[in-house]
């Protein structure tokens, strides 16, 4: 006679062979390997604004010159409506004797297409072509106004939505910061957002969303600065999404679940 073990590992193999369709998919860029001035690191992604790549990283904005905007936007990646995580390494820099550090960046998933700058620190807010997006944001505005800090953001339906928000410091004048930023969402459990390194960091956790998310949209990177300056640096990104099991996939987990039962 065949024991519980036999019929839940034959159910087990038989599951994670149908599962082998419902794989996830993954973006990766490290910026190494190419140029100073880059601006095309033929994967897809498209560079605007000031965005190019220096000393194998992707830079955003520069200190010292002012009025500076880029974003660096990625293409769809398959299965993200249904969830995904992403990292990346960042360095802000502000020089001492300069003006104090600004604006931010932020990182976002949306409807918004591969030559937009998107709205920095802002996420998506002053994109009113973008409907539904989800926003990361790191604002490093020195002003100690009540903006400054971390936020976590959404657009739905066109209406702009704070979800979470930490006040304080980014960066000091004249100092350097760096860390990595972590995110995260999915339709359950909604989004998360950490970072290390920062005067101010983000700890938002399975904060509740209600933009829509699809298949076909976007992750990129916004950034800008004003009269006031500083250099952001991205490295390391990765974004990698979860999708749902396949119909197949459901029908194994049921059918290991009945074999189980039959078994007791």
């Amino acid at each position: 006679m065949k024991s519980n073990l036999y019929y839940a590992t034959v159910a087990a193999l038989s599951l994670g062979a149908v599962c082998s369709s419902a794989t996830a998919a993954t973006y990766l860029q490290d910026f190494d390997g190419f140029a100073d001035g880059t601006t095309d690191v033929g994967d897809g992604s498209q560079m605007n604004g000031t965005a190019n790549i220096q000393s194998g990283q992707l830079e955003l904005t520069r200190d010292g010159v002012a009025g500076g905007f880029a974003s660096f936007n990625v293409p769809a990646v398959a299965g993200s409506s249904s969830g995904w995580s992403a990292s990346f390494d960042y360095t802000i820099i502000d020089s001492i004797g300069a003006n104090e550090p600004a604006d931010g960046f932020s990182f976002n998933y949306g409807n918004f297409g591969p030559g937009i700058l998107g709205s920095a620190e802002e996420g998506m807010a002053g994109e009113g072509t973008v409907t539904e997006n989800l926003s990361f944001e790191v604002d490093t505005w020195m002003n100690l106004d009540a903006e400054q800090g971390v936020n976590l953001a959404e657009k739905a339906g066109g209406a702009d939505l704070s979800l979470g928000f930490t006040n304080g410091s980014i960066l000091s004048d004249g100092t350097t910061v760096s860390g990595t930023a972590t995110m995260s969402w999915d339709p359950v459990n909604g989004a998360s957002f950490s970072t290390t390194g920062l005067l101010t960091n983000a700890a938002f956790a399975n904060v509740a969303t209600t933009f829509s998310a699809d298949d076909a949209h976007l992750f990129g990177l916004s950034a800008r600065v004003g009269g006031a300056n500083e250099t952001v640096l991205i490295d390391n990104l990765s974004i990698t999404t979860v999708p749902e099991p396949t119909g197949t996939a459901l029908f194994g987990l049921a059918s290991l679940s009945f074999l189980l039962r039959r078994r007791r």
